[in-house]
């Protein structure tokens, strides 16, 4: 995510503008806010600073960042908190403060200057723009002296003011660079899209050879791919997981298998590691090491959203590993308590910061657990097993809490019972948590993004599947109850009338035109809910944002823009391409729409454009970690995906054939869609594979033997267990 430390955030106009807050003070997003008592003279990306840097002929500053961004808040604090430094930038540039969470279109365009300039990109992002918005120079972290291998802010600013004032030839000419290196971008995306598959990608050896791609990337000690530092990868974890449910279908050895092992290993040693929190659930950001002991602090809701489904399905998949379910029950539990507004959407992030440190709020000493429990005898037991020393895994001698070691073995050394040490731990586990709630705890950024509530909804409405076949009925209806309710939420306030879709809200104020990002994942998150619940209201609306999205976002030729046609114009109008953190609204749109096509409701043009889209992207399975979220679409063209249409009076009367499906598709070896039909005849199922159905099934076990064995005899790992 960041090549150089990343930095936090904070804005303001001139003191005697604002009496002491720059403009930011207004703003709608809670990182821009963090910025509204800065000395430095913010703008907000707006016509009026755009028009200022004009007018006055002055080159634009613009920082890039975001609320939990930890080296965001460092440059915050060395440079932008610095009147000195807040004087340079003042007099010499108009500066302009994002989001990039808000405003994630400025951000993909400027962070290629980052690429184009051989570094990695990152937050925080710091780019220099003539008043044409076109980039002259930039960069990530800046320090206020020399260090980092890179020059002073003050430095950069100074340099750069002298050259924009007496060499402005060579500033265009370095920006005019920059323009042509953006258009040559776009040309390689096309010669990407272009380029031969080496396997058809709407066949399940496409997925197959995304697999065996990463597969030499996999760190077989510890889990996850490369090194250090490591981020979950969800969408990639994902074509493990789909991977996983295939039983030796391939030649030259056996992919599924050590797709199986490869996840197994990863959310174990994720689980086990630091970038858990033991106490609440939840997952940091990702692991500044190899062994995920110690993260970056800071929560993200796209992270569970996505990493809260695999390990419930994961649990469906080895039922003998014990420890998957919990963490997807913990983390459920996380996000209900401490990520949802009241209205039942649910916030973007928590710091890693609380009173200037990164992660107090987290780690621990001996002591502090010893004061906390005030029992020698469970200071023992959780010391020992959550991996607490006095030397520290962190700074200042504190410990990031774990679970590196087997109980038994913790048993075993400490010369306990494994029910004595389990019972143990739960006492320490909920006197801890009932005393970090006295910590200072980390700034929250309480905006509410559609995009990554809608990853949430599909998440709870998966989770909701697992629920059933657990015959888990509490969890079950606390999660479609959550789901709905953040579903209702962003119909009601973040869908207009008109069908246009918008970015966010924060404070009761819904704002900026919505990307496809948001409308593909709120889109395909009311499609899982309606089939987990059958309700007729959520497919609807789910057709309507595919309909829109197809009016204002989709690609001639194939594929889809970042923004929509009726969005503000940029220097270029960016087409949604690579997964990042979160899955490209490419892959999302298009499992949408191919699974819409399946219900039989797919708007006009549907088809055609994502057989293009699917054309264009041809190639994925040789970038799977750039296009996992396009692989995991394919599988809905695969010839062995099916649809399953319940038809009786109501859903009420096909409760019990909709349950068997459900519980199937969690280990069938392609794809289940479920709709259901009003039918005046006894309930039955329609099984169909594209325009081909089978006669209508009323038994459990003919819809077992239909969904886990595809029209070419594959069968999934399910049956290995029947």
């Amino acid at each position: 995510m960041t090549s150089v430390p990343p930095g936090p955030e904070d804005s303001s106009r001139s003191a005697r503008e604002t009496g002491g807050k720059n403009r930011l003070a207004r703003a709608t997003s809670p990182y821009l806010r963090q910025h509204q008592d800065n000395p430095v003279d913010w703008y907000e990306w707006s016509e009026e600073a755009l028009a200022r840097a004009r007018d006055e002929d002055r080159p634009i500053l613009l920082s890039v960042g975001y609320s939990a961004c930890h080296w965001c808040h460092v440059m915050a604090h060395e440079s932008f908190e610095d009147p000195e430094i807040a004087a340079l930038m003042n007099a010499r540039y108009i500066n302009i403060k994002v989001d990039r969470e808000e405003r994630p279109d400025i951000d993909a365009i400027y962070q290629k200057v980052l690429q184009l300039m051989g570094e990695g990109g990152g937050w925080p992002l710091t780019v220099f723009l003539t008043p044409a918005q076109e980039p002259f120079y930039g960069g990530t972290y800046f320090p206020p002296r020399p260090s980092y291998g890179r020059p002073a802010f003050r430095q950069v600013l100074t340099a750069l003011h002298e050259l924009y004032a007496s060499q402005r030839g060579e500033v265009q000419e370095q920006a005019g660079k920059f323009m042509r290196g953006l258009a040559r971008m776009r040309e390689g995306v096309d010669e990407a899209a272009a380029a031969p598959p080496d396997v058809a990608l709407t066949r399940p050896e496409g997925l197959a050879a995304g697999v065996a791609r990463l597969l030499p990337h996999v760190d077989w000690d510890w889990g996850g791919l490369g090194r250090a530092p490591k981020f979950p990868s969800a969408s990639t974890l994902e074509l493990f997981l789909n991977m996983s449910r295939r039983a030796g279908q391939f030649a030259g050895g056996d992919p599924p298998a050590r797709a199986a092992a490869m996840l197994r290993l990863t959310l174990e040693k994720m689980w086990r590691g630091g970038v858990y929190d033991h106490l609440r659930g939840g997952f940091a950001r990702y692991s500044v090491d190899r062994y995920w002991r110690v993260p970056h602090f800071e929560k993200m809701l796209y992270d569970n959203a996505q990493l809260l489904p695999l390990y419930a399905e994961a649990s469906a998949l080895w039922q003998d590993d014990a420890w998957l379910w919990p963490v997807a029950r913990d983390t459920l539990e996380y996000l209900r308590v401490e990520m949802r507004d009241p209205g039942g959407a649910f916030y973007a992030a928590t710091d890693a910061d609380s009173e200037g440190e990164e992660g107090k709020y987290f780690a621990w000493t001996p002591a502090q657990i010893a004061e906390v429990l005030q029992d020698d005898e469970l200071t023992r037991l959780a010391v020992h097993a959550y991996g607490v020393t006095r030397a520290g895994s962190f700074e200042h001698g504190r410990s990031v809490l774990q679970r590196e070691r087997e109980l038994d073995v913790c048993a075993q050394r400490l010369g306990v019972t494994r029910a004595r040490l389990e019972e143990g731990l739960e006492r320490a586990r909920a006197r801890l948590l009932e005393h970090r709630y006295t910590r200072v705890p980390p700034g929250r950024d309480d905006k509410l993004l559609t995009a990554w509530n809608g990853l949430l909804i599909s998440g709870l409405a998966r989770v909701a599947g697992v629920c059933e076949r657990r015959g888990d009925d509490d969890t079950r209806a606390r999660a479609l109850e959550l789901a709905r309710a953040a579903a209702e939420f962003l119909l009601a306030r973040h869908v207009q009338p008109s069908g246009r879709v918008l970015r966010a809200s924060f404070e009761g104020r819904a704002h900026t035109r919505g990307y496809i990002d948001d409308v593909s994942a709120l889109a395909r998150g009311l499609l899982e809910l309606y089939e987990q619940t059958l309700e007729a209201r959520w497919r609807a609306a789910a057709r309507a944002l595919a309909e829109h999205a197809l009016a204002r976002y989709a690609r001639d030729g194939g594929g889809w823009f970042l923004t929509a046609d009726d969005a503000e114009a940029l220097i270029e109008r960016t087409e949604a391409h690579s997964d990042a953190a979160t899955p490209s609204g490419v892959g999302v749109m298009s499992e949408l729409l191919l699974r819409l096509d399946a219900h039989g409701v797919a708007p006009a043009g549907a088809r055609a454009h994502t057989e293009a889209t699917l054309r264009r992207f041809a190639a994925a399975p040789t970038s799977p970690s750039a296009h996992a979220s396009v692989l995991l679409a394919a599988r809905w063209a695969w010839p062995a995906a099916a649809h399953v249409t319940l038809r009786g009076r109501a859903p009420a009367d096909v409760l019990e054939l909709a349950r068997v499906v459900r519980s199937l598709r969690l280990e069938a070896p392609a794809p289940v869609g479920l709709s259901f039909t009003a039918h005046d005849g006894p309930p039955d199922a329609l099984v169909c594979r594209g325009p081909v159905c089978a006669t209508p099934m009323t038994s459990a076990r003919e819809l077992r033997a239909a969904l886990l064995e595809g029209p070419d005899g594959a069968r999934g790992v399910g049956d290995a267990r029947a």
